[in-house]
């Protein structure tokens, strides 16, 4: 698809992708709306001690960062997060906190960060500080009220033993002096038994308090213990994009939605649209461009819009059609015979032979219009004709005779002035379609058909003959009559109805026998896609004040 083919296809659509971004765009806003301003706050835990260590051991730090990983899936459990509600005494549920939290570890790191998204910034705050605490409260690492009194009876007793260690300490100094000083050998020998005495107990005494400490570290440094180390405070900024963004981005989505839409139906949709896409697939030329008029539900005799409406815009449509079909035929007015079919049905055939049989006869042109759909005729409710006898009755009479190539009859041969009718439109004549018959295909290629067709062709007060015949891929009618009698063939195409396959089939069928194609019709085209495409517009009629209100 090339560029043009893009622009085309933008401007044919351009209502639908600002209808789709303003919709989009529009629910972007209502839900920013909705959703109202938020703000997070965000508590850090550390998982284990071994930060504290001197010398820390790996596979600590391998573990801490593994379990760091098992808290953040514990911190949003009912059990902590309905205990921070209690705690904290939130107005909130469970069931909301837990929608408001959300729990991520530091890459390569032991530490996990527990957030709080809320509108509130100091409810936040303080939620995330809750689920903090109540995680480490209900963790399996949390020491027990009875660890926490053995951790206190051992401090207490380190006190103690520092305040005797000092004691004794001085006490040694002491002994040392005098040891000094002393001159007599037995003072000597009893002095130094005290400091020997006084240094066990020293001894005694700093090793009792290395085990004590020993008790304590092996409490508190547990490779899975838990430590608040950065407390959530009140946020200031609200967190999230701006609702200006919401909204360009909605827009944007809701047109590329439409966009990948209006692609995917333009290459999904295999009927024919335009001109171009007729002259691409088939080499007929298109003889007219008729677009849509009046409604479904009018009557065929509202839809004979040239002699209706003959300034509207599609009445000059079948003018233009009338002009092209003449010039095609080499510029030779007269004697001319053109079937009017269509691939299948409900393409408008019908409506378009009679439209361009009344711009034919309005340009001076006598004009003898066939209804030969013997198994759907139309053509009596157009013109508002009778139908008790029509062409299957002048096929079922014996030929008068051959007709002399050199001779020029008229219609008043008894056979045709029986069935021929004229209308409301001057040099314009129907000849409806008869009673129905059970052989259509068979008549119409008979030699009855043969013999009055040349007669018609004779006649000297006949200069175009137009058929309405049956759709090509429906039934075997039409090409029966354009191959036997050598009648061109008009191809009525309906815009975005008719389907390419079925233009190439009816192609195929025509080549086939060997029928002439005078070119196609592409009826039921929208002006705002002629437009797009061809930049045609409208050139319509304008009265003046002193015009007539009579057609």
């Amino acid at each position: 698809m090339g560029i043009i083919e893009l622009i085309r296809l933008f401007r044919k659509w351009v209502w639908l992708f600002l209808l789709g971004g303003i919709l989009a765009g529009g629910s972007a806003y209502l839900w920013s709306n909705h959703q109202g301003v938020k703000y997070e706050a965000s508590a850090t835990i550390a998982v284990g001690h071994f930060m504290q260590a001197p010398n820390p051991d790996a596979s600590d730090i391998r573990a801490g960062a593994e379990l760091a990983k098992t808290y953040a899936e514990l911190a949003k459990t009912y059990e902590v997060i309905g205990a921070a509600v209690e705690a904290g005494r939130f107005s909130i549920s469970a069931e909301d906190l837990k929608e408001l939290i959300s729990a991520r570890v530091v890459t390569d790191t032991s530490l996990l960060v527990i957030s709080v998204t809320y509108s509130d910034p100091l409810l936040a705050a303080d939620m995330a500080n809750e689920v903090a605490q109540q995680l480490i409260l209900h963790s399996p690492s949390y020491l027990t009220p009875e660890q926490h009194e053995q951790i206190d009876l051992a401090n207490a007793e380190i006190d103690n033993l520092n305040q005797e260690l000092k004691r004794v300490r001085a006490e040694l100094a002491t002994l040392e002096q005098d040891l000094l000083e002393a001159q007599d050998p037995a003072e000597i020998r009893e002095l130094r038994e005290q400091r020997n005495a006084v240094a066990s107990l020293i001894n005694e005494k700093s090793r009792i308090i290395a085990e004590f400490s020993a008790m304590i570290t092996d409490l508190r440094e547990r490779s899975n213990s838990l430590e608040i180390v950065d407390h959530a405070r009140i946020p200031t900024e609200p967190v999230g994009i701006s609702a200006v963004y919401k909204v360009a981005l909605g827009a944007f989505m809701g047109t590329f939605v439409v966009a990948v839409g209006v692609l995917l139906h333009e290459y999904l949709n295999d009927t024919l649209q335009s001109p171009a896409e007729v002259t691409r697939l088939v080499t007929w030329p298109t003889l007219g461009i008729i677009s849509r008029f009046g409604s479904a539900r009018d009557s065929y005799s509202k839809r004979l819009i040239t002699f209706r409406e003959p300034h509207a815009s599609a009445a000059d449509a079948y003018r233009t059609l009338r002009t092209n079909l003449c010039l095609s035929a080499d510029g030779i007015r007269g004697q001319e015979a053109y079937i009017v079919t269509s691939p299948g049905p409900a393409e408008g055939k019908t409506v378009t032979v009679a439209n361009l049989a009344v711009a034919m006869a309005m340009a001076g042109l006598r004009v003898v219009l066939i209804d030969a759909d013997l198994r759907r005729p139309k053509l009596h409710q157009v013109f508002n004709l009778k139908n008790d006898a029509g062409l299957a009755n002048l096929l079922m009479l014996q030929p008068d005779g051959p007709i002399s190539g050199q001779s020029r009859q008229t219609t008043s041969s008894p056979g045709l002035e029986a069935i021929i009718q004229d209308t409301e439109i001057p040099g314009l004549r129907v000849i409806t379609s008869g009673h129905a018959t059970v052989n259509p295909t068979e008549l119409l290629a008979s030699d009855a058909m043969k013999y009055w067709l040349a007669c018609l062709r004779s006649a000297s007060d006949v200069d175009i003959i137009l058929f309405d015949m049956p759709p090509i891929l429906t039934v075997a009618d039409s090409v029966e009559l354009a191959a036997t009698g050598q009648v061109p063939v008009v191809l009525v195409i309906q815009a975005g109805r008719t389907r390419r396959g079925a233009v190439l089939r009816a192609k195929e069928q025509l080549d086939v026998l060997g029928v002439k194609v005078a070119g196609v019709v592409l009826n039921g085209v929208r002006w705002r896609d002629l437009e797009y495409t061809y930049g045609y517009s409208r050139y319509e009629y304008v009265r003046s004040p002193t015009d007539s209100n009579d057609v």
